[in-house]
């Protein structure tokens, strides 16, 4: 199977840098197309304190800014491009929604990312996305 369309999905965790480290690999072997994409969740207490769209726009830059920077090392060092995309919204649901509209060939993410207590609830990030999408999925330990 070849992949032209691969979708990275990333917190800028090691998990998920892993995962980065694959789909770079892969998408070398296949000249694929790489889109990476950081979910920047903006918390209730900081939507409810009347900020305006400049803070919360600062917040939202400042945290992708976080999870890109080891990104963009990793893509540099090997010499390969990406689109790099930030999207708001709650992790599971954003990324499923994002592989709908992207309609990737493959989705190489992390295994364990940023753990939460719901997450003993209802699975991981990537668990809950594996279970979601249509399309092949690596999950990388």
């Amino acid at each position: 199977m070849v992949f032209t369309r691969i979708f990275v999905p990333t917190d800028g965790t090691e998990a998920s840098l892993r995962g980065l480290d694959i789909a770079v690999q892969m998408a070398v072997r296949y000249s694929a197309e790489l889109i990476v994409v950081t979910v920047v969740q903006v918390p209730d207490w900081l939507a409810r304190q009347n900020m305006d769209f400049g803070g919360i726009e600062a917040y939202v830059e400042s945290n992708a800014h976080k999870c890109f920077e080891p990104v963009i090392a990793i893509l540099k060092q090997a010499g390969v491009g990406a689109e790099l995309k930030v999207v708001v919204g709650p992790a599971p649901e954003s990324l499923v929604s994002e592989i709908e509209h992207i309609q990737p060939d493959l989705v190489v993410m992390g295994r364990r990312g940023r753990d939460e207590p719901k997450d003993l609830l209802l699975g991981s990030v990537s668990d809950r996305v594996a279970r979601h999408v249509k399309v092949p999925i690596l999950l990388v330990p």
